[in-house]
């Protein structure tokens, strides 16, 4: 069976207009296995804008490509690239290439919980460094159609990033939720973004 048919992915697109205030928020996240069940990758997108009073206050936005190898129980190997923008970051460009370990710290029907871990090579534009990471992963299934969950994600570098990303959804469809997100960036500017979302998935 070809490995696209073990796809799967979620878009959501999601904004807010509050006295001539604009705020954008989409993402894309899309998920295939290849033909080793213990191999699965993975490509993200976000992009978020913010506008308050005609002055442009946010504008950046990220794309990812993983992939993990599972090698033990709950315990799997990862590498990513990543590049990253933020116009209101004195390094405005970040690519990044790392590698790491993940655990996955809970596994049931209500809750799922993973960290991972992670060092590599940053590259921006003003020059190369040693970068640290780590990802806090949490989702709690509240009733059948109703969850939240937070990523929390650190990297360290001559920059820092810190970002915390919440969102409380509830599935109205099969394939489709609404969900109110909250996104909070340090780099090193703090930038808090609130919106309302819905998604489709398949």
């Amino acid at each position: 069976m070809s490995p696209l048919a073990y796809a799967k992915g979620k878009i959501d697109f999601g904004g807010k207009l509050d006295d001539g205030d604009l705020s954008i928020l989409t993402s894309l996240r899309y998920t295939w296995e290849t033909n080793s069940e213990h191999r699965e990758r993975d490509i993200e997108f976000n992009y978020r804008y913010k506008d308050k009073s005609n002055n442009k206050t946010t504008n950046k936005g990220l794309i990812q490509l993983k992939e993990r190898y599972e090698f033990a129980d709950r315990h799997y190997a990862f590498g990513l690239g990543r590049y990253d923008y933020n116009e209101f970051r004195s390094v405005h460009t970040r690519f990044q290439a790392s590698a790491g370990w993940g655990y996955k710290i809970l596994r049931t029907d209500k809750i799922k919980m993973s960290n991972e871990l992670a060092i590599g090579m940053l590259h921006t534009n003003e020059g190369d460094e040693v970068i640290y990471r780590n990802s806090l992963w949490f989702l709690y299934k509240v009733a059948p159609k109703i969850s939240f969950s937070n990523k929390y994600l650190y990297e360290g570098s001559n920059v820092p990033l810190t970002r915390i990303e919440t969102e409380f959804s509830y599935q109205i469809l099969d394939n489709t939720q609404i969900a109110i997100k909250n996104i909070y960036t340090e780099d090193p500017i703090t930038d808090n973004i609130i919106s309302f979302n819905i998604g489709y998935s398949w």
